[in-house]
């Protein structure tokens, strides 16, 4: 490649460069949360990011799944309580499989050393001081 290509490709504001958006000042991106109990699991489930992202998942899906299971009825127009309870659960199934991924996606890891710790005094051994 020759110099003036090299120049091309990373002076700022030019075709096939480096896009010519300003970096704002500001903080940091923060990592996303994870969890390794109960109230942090919690908290990631209502983490805004984390139930926008639940939400759609489940207003995509829940959709299809309703044109699909319940389409042809709705359409007939004959519409009872048990096809509105259907069409609830077409909703809720998506959206509790989205936060199970989320969830299992966002568990922190305990160390080798503390499941080692963990399984031993489970099984009534004394821990080893080492």
């Amino acid at each position: 490649m020759s110099k003036g290509r090299q120049h091309q490709l990373s002076s700022p504001g030019k075709a096939g460069g480096a896009s010519s958006r300003p970096v704002l000042p500001g903080p940091e991106p923060e990592d996303p949360p994870t969890w390794g109990n109960a109230r942090e699991a919690v908290a990631v489930c209502i983490h805004r990011p984390n139930r926008r992202r639940v939400a759609l998942i489940a207003l995509v899906v829940g959709t299809l799944l309703v044109g699909i299971n319940q389409g042809p009825v709705l359409a007939a127009g004959d519409v009872g309580w048990a096809i509105w309870v259907r069409v609830g659960l077409d909703y809720l199934i998506p959206a509790c499989v989205a936060t199970l991924g989320l969830l299992s996606g966002s568990r922190r890891r305990r160390s080798a050393t503390n499941r080692r710790m963990s399984c031993e005094a489970a099984r009534g051994r004394p821990e080893d001081p080492a």
